[in-house]
């Protein structure tokens, strides 16, 4: 039970990458997008988000918090008490669905680091729904459905 679990948590933590997103108010019509050190993209992004992930399978551990801090350089991503992922990001909010593509800078999992997670959300009222696709994988989630395999992960958090 204990390797099911790790294995779990790493799969969710793979994931987790691509909600490493955000610009705050004024950085993305000027900021040097692409560049690596900084967020780009959607100033909505902005905040304190708190919520629970599904990943498609029927036995997946629930309800473990995760807390999405955005700034307008990246954000800090916990699952629980737990230190998961930091990244820099590019977001797209004119792409229908809204696109995201994360590099990650620091993460609990050494091969993530370096690597890019691509990502699409929405936000109605104060719900942030997010797909996320594990780092490395060259693909972006089309629909907000997780897949049995844990690629693909949907993130529904509250903004705080």
């Amino acid at each position: 039970m204990k390797m099911l679990n790790s294995k779990w948590r790493e799969a969710m933590l793979g994931a987790t990458v691509i909600v490493a997103f955000a610009c705050s108010p004024g950085c993305g019509g000027s900021g040097s997008q692409g560049s690596g050190s900084q967020g780009s993209g959607d100033p909505a992004l902005v905040g304190t988000w708190v919520g629970t992930v599904a990943d498609g399978s029927a036995t997946s551990p629930d309800p473990t918090l995760w807390t999405f801090t955005v700034t307008s350089t990246g954000a800090d991503v916990k699952m629980g008490t737990f230190a998961a992922y930091n990244g820099t990001y590019v977001a797209d909010p004119s792409s229908n669905p809204k696109s995201i593509t994360i590099t990650i800078t620091e993460s609990a999992i050494p091969a993530y680091v370096g690597q890019a997670s691509n990502g699409i959300y929405k936000i109605e009222g104060n719900t942030l729904t997010f797909a996320a696709n594990k780092p490395g994988t060259t693909s972006r989630p089309t629909d907000f459905i997780p897949t049995p395999d844990g690629v693909t992960l949907v993130f529904t958090l509250t903004k705080q």
